[in-house]
């Protein structure tokens, strides 16, 4: 899936869905129910280093990961 980024800027980005780790921080620090955090996209932008997150059809529940996420 394709989508604009808002960390990314300019063309579109591809996505792809969150993976546990990124969910357990969604329901952790954004206190999200862990069905809400299913919803969740990841940009795979700057060869797939950037941690902007985002339900599927409302970029404006995004947020950015922090960096610890990829450790």
């Amino acid at each position: 899936m394709s989508k604009h980024c808002p960390n990314c800027k300019g063309p579109l980005q591809d996505f792809r869905p969150a993976n546990d780790r990124e969910k357990a921080h969604l329901v952790n620090k954004e206190q999200l129910k862990w069905a809400d955090a299913h919803s969740y996209w990841r940009c795979q932008g700057n060869e797939g280093k950037c941690r902007w997150i985002q339900p599927h059809l409302n970029q404006s529940k995004g947020t950015t990961l922090p960096e610890s996420i990829d450790d």
